[in-house]
């Protein structure tokens, strides 16, 4: 069939309809027509476009992309209007589901608050155009309808599976395999009523720059999408990849996401990415970038969000540049292929078109296309919401969750609806006690060598920039070496823990002193701790300090209200399975993200040991080796938690222990 569509000669026909209802309710009016598209917003310099119908549907196991450059021959006279769509392919390219794409050889458009018909006719069709023409205007002069759709809680896998999927696409980027790739989840919830009335409401309520929907068949697509894919007028095409979000309702955000050095560095990117796919395609030293790093409002959030253009070579179609620039970057990670495999492996269910791309291709106008995100999916009786964000070596798990949350809850609201409780994760507030004595690192020197300086300076850097809202000077790293080679340490040979603590106003306090040799192994005793975000490492140790006393000589072994085994008071705790495998709970709110931890499980994946990212209890102790890490310590085994002696693992541990000494190994 598409060789039909390709051997078709067409006249463009463009008759007024006059005003009429909003395009979002007309779509109402729609509801239940073959094949129906809408796409509304900042389409076609903002005229929405209906359509339905379809004189041909792409089957599900046929190339969408290459369907693409299978267009008529269409007559535009000098009379018709410079921005004619008239018709052409229209519909979804799925992410890693079916696409599905339809020819269409009529539109409906509503520009400066006026309705056309435009055709793309031909002897054939006329018939059928004509019965088209006039099923528009009864449409566009009959009565409103009655919406009627509601939209149950939404809930998800559990929060600790995006959590462990983040660190797993860090521990990637610290191996060196990706720059940044996009980890998402899937949100669901009943639904009951009709998908177009969903549409309507929603966008109405949202605004979203590229709305649209697509219905028919057993699936219907609600988009409240804001980022444009692609747009190719002639031979000129523009992508705005959108990278970098924080929530509109807290003051100064728009400010914070201009100065954000991770969300700036993860736009710039996906922007080299998306400059390298339309150089592929277009003419050599025609794409650039006109606006990078630009800080736009959006329903609820605040996006960065960059433009790259570029003019095509003369040989290209739709069909090659949708090959080399699909599925979108801002939406896969970099390099593009390597991050379409971590995704295949971090993310627990498929995308279907979520992250695809929807929009058209017209042998007239030319092609645009939005990125599926801010999308309700629904299909047998369920709404899918897909959530998600780019991860670079400097995210933070819950901070990446959070996002998610920040992304969803315009839909949300527009939705009527909510997320359940299981999903749900409120800011864990700091005690003022905490926040008042700064921040503090301990790094552990071994004849004057620093072990993982890089990294520890990191996080203090991200608490930092979190919490105070501006980073480390860049000389602190030298006057941490400085401080080893001082007259306190210098010569010294063996053990110095060197101390940096970060304040509010952002003056390092850097010192060096001699440190014991850590303990072989320890006792532990189950204490509460008090509630607070303890991600962070607070220089007042005071709260610590006080439990230390309780539970001596055994340490303080921390379990969360959820059951979760969390930390000791100094370092991370691992379980060791049976089979070897190395288990630790994944990093929240009230656990430290330790650099020897992280180091570990570096180690770890390098070494080919299995390690997993999950919760565990104090009933899996049970049978089971378990030890904690620090940068201090090193790796510490526990003998026994209250009355429990667990396996002996010493060996095991002191070998993990020695590793770590070795080097550099990136890593409490």
């Amino acid at each position: 069939m598409t060789a039909a569509i390709s051997a078709m000669h067409a006249r463009a026909v463009c008759v007024p309809l006059g005003p009429g209802p909003v395009p979002a309710e007309l779509v109402r009016r729609a509801a239940g027509w073959d094949g129906l598209v809408c796409l509304l917003g900042a389409w076609l310099d903002g005229s929405a476009l209906l359509t339905s119908h379809p004189l041909h549907v792409l089957a599900e196991d046929a190339d969408p992309i290459a369907a693409l450059d299978a267009q008529p021959a269409v007559a535009v006279t000098a009379q018709d209007r410079a921005d004619f769509v008239g018709g052409g392919w229209c519909g979804v390219l799925a992410y890693d589901g079916p696409s599905r794409l339809a020819f269409h050889d009529h539109v409906v458009r509503r520009i400066d608050g006026a309705w056309w018909f435009e055709a793309l006719w031909s002897d054939e069709r006329d018939a059928d155009l004509r019965l088209r023409l006039e099923a528009w205007r009864a449409l566009l002069a009959g009565p409103d309808t009655t919406p009627g759709w509601t939209v149950g809680e939404f809930s998800g896998p559990a929060v600790a599976d995006h959590l462990a999927a983040v660190e797993r696409a860090v521990e990637l980027i610290r191996a060196g395999e990706l720059y940044q790739v996009n980890v998402c989840t899937r949100l669901d919830a009943e639904f009951d009523g009709n998908a177009a009335d969903l549409f309507a409401d929603a966008a109405a309520a949202v605004a979203p720059a590229r709305g649209a929907y697509v219905g028919g068949g057993r699936a219907s697509i609600v988009s409240l999408s804001p980022e444009l894919f692609l747009r190719r007028r002639g031979r000129n095409v523009v992508t705005a990849p959108i990278k970098g979000t924080l929530p509109r309702d807290v003051e100064g955000n728009a400010e914070r996401l201009r100065q954000s050095a991770k969300d700036a560095a993860e736009n710039v990117m996906i922007v080299d990415l998306m400059r390298n796919d339309l150089g592929r395609v277009c003419e050599p030293g025609t794409v650039r970038v006109p606006a990078l790093l630009d800080v736009q409002a959006h329903p609820g959030v605040w996006h960065l969000v960059s433009t790259v253009e570029g003019r095509l070579r003369e040989d290209v179609g739709d069909a090659e540049l949708l090959r080399a620039t699909f599925p979108p970057g801002s939406v896969t990670g970099a390099p593009k292929l390597r991050a379409i495999d971590a995704i295949a492996e971090l993310e627990s269910r498929p995308r279907h078109a979520y992250t695809g791309a929807i929009g058209f291709a017209s042998p007239c106008w030319g092609a645009e296309f939005s990125v599926v995100i801010r999308t309700f999916e629904i299909v047998d009786g369920r709404a899918e919401l897909g959530v998600g964000g780019g991860i670079t070596a400097d995210s933070v798990p819950m901070l990446e969750w959070r996002e998610c949350l920040h992304k969803a809850t315009p839909l949300l609201v527009a939705a009527r609806t909510s997320l359940a409780a299981v999903v749900r994760t409120p800011d864990v507030a700091a005690t003022a006690v905490q926040l008042e004595g700064g921040l503090l690192e301990t790094v552990l020197a071994i004849d004057g060598r620093a072990l993982r300086l890089p990294d520890h300076l990191a996080r203090l850097d991200r608490s930092c920039r979190e919490l105070y809202g501006r980073g480390l000077s860049n000389e602190l790293a030298d006057r941490a070496r400085a401080a080893l080679a001082g007259p306190a340490v210098a010569g010294q040979p063996g053990r110095v823990v060197l101390r940096l603590i970060g304040r509010p106003d952002l003056e390092v306090e850097v010192t060096a002193s001699a440190v014991g040799t850590p303990p072989v192994a320890s006792d532990a005793v189950v204490i509460e701790r008090p509630a607070g975000s303890w991600r962070h490492k607070w220089a007042d140790r005071t709260v610590l300090a006080e439990l230390e006393a309780a539970a001596a000589p055994a340490v303080p072994l921390f379990v969360a209200a959820d059951g979760t085994v969390l930390e000791t008071s100094r370092g991370n705790v691992f379980l060791i399975e049976p089979d070897g495998t190395l288990v630790t709970a994944p990093l929240r709110d009230d656990l430290l993200p330790g650099v020897t931890r992280r180091a570990l499980l570096d180690l770890a994946r390098d070494e080919g040991r299995r390690t997993e990212l999950r919760p565990f209890g104090l009933a899996d102790l049970s049978g089971r080796a378990a030890f904690w890490t620090s940068s201090l310590s090193g790796t510490v085994p526990i003998h026994r938690v209250g009355g429990t002696i667990l396996p002996h693992a010493g060996a095991l541990v002191a070998e993990f222990a020695a590793r770590l000494l070795g080097g550099e190994t990136p890593g409490r």
